[in-house]
């Protein structure tokens, strides 16, 4: 038994210091190309200033833009990202894109692809339908009611099967604990998981748009409205597709926030990605 065991520990010692060639597994996806951004804006005339928003970056891209036939161009920007282009316009409204894909959504691009390598079976399907959309919806709805923020509403609402983008707007009209009467509001991404039932909101995820602190009479002179087919994605070959986009002729309350109007507005959300309607 002990010349066994000699024997085994020797095996063991020569094992532990042949060459081992370690491989690592090739990339999923080769880097992502740079890419442009382009397109053009109708009536050219009503644009004061564009510019180009990465909102997962924070950084804003400076283009040229042609005053008389509305075509703009956002150039060698990285791929594999989506953008936002941002309008303010000569009448004092701002118009601008929104990127209602989900949250992380490369992570989830790669993690199929992984899936479909590896023989896995896809995740669990969920047909995204108006009885979902209108479950967040007065989730927003009931949360403002006993949160800080005392006035709430979804403006956008996309569905992803059993995942799902809302577009939020929040305010507060009340003076704060420290009698402080400037309104808040706030403009927010959020991102909600259908699991076990229902919906979770994924506390750890949002991305603020916009928050102003100002006097009400001063938040009344805002005007935002957002637009999904304002938002680009370049792909990662580099490529994306070009914008066209006619300035609407007046503003709309259910793309955001229009001047003049009072704080809670009685339109409902838009919704997009139902599966089925009912």
């Amino acid at each position: 038994m002990r010349g066994t065991a000699i024997l085994l520990s020797a095996a063991l010692a020569a094992a532990a210091t042949a060459e081992v060639e370690l491989k690592e597994d090739p990339p999923l996806l080769q880097p992502p190309n740079a890419g442009d951004v382009t397109g053009t804006i109708a009536p050219a005339g009503a644009v004061a200033k564009i510019a180009l928003v990465s909102r997962d970056k924070r950084t804003t891209h400076a283009g040229t833009f042609d005053a008389k036939t509305g075509a703009f161009a956002f150039r060698d920007l990285p791929g594999d990202a989506a953008y936002d282009v941002c309008l303010a316009l000569k009448d004092g409204r701002e118009i601008q894109g929104i990127d209602l894909d989900f949250a992380d959504a490369r992570m989830l691009r790669l993690a199929e692809l992984r899936r479909k390598q590896l023989g896995l079976p896809p995740e669990r399907r969920h047909a995204f339908t108006q009885a979902d959309a209108d479950e967040l919806a007065k989730y927003v709805t009931d949360l403002a009611k006993q949160d800080f923020m005392n006035v709430g509403r979804a403006v956008y609402i996309k569905g992803h099967g059993t995942r799902a983008t809302m577009l939020v707007e929040l305010l507060r009209t009340k003076p704060d604990y420290a009698g402080d009467a400037r309104f808040i509001w706030r403009l927010e991404l959020w991102y909600f998981k259908h699991q076990f039932g229902g919906w979770e909101r994924l506390t750890d995820q949002e991305k603020l748009i916009r928050r102003l602190r100002i006097p009400q009479q001063q938040w009344r002179q805002y005007s935002v409205e957002f637009f999904p087919e304002l938002s680009v994605r370049v792909g990662a070959d580099g490529k994306s597709e070009p914008v066209k986009f006619t300035i609407p002729a007046a503003g709309d309350a259910t793309r955001g926030r229009p001047p003049q109007t009072e704080p809670v507005l009685n339109v409902k959300p838009r919704v997009l990605g139902l599966d089925k309607k009912e």
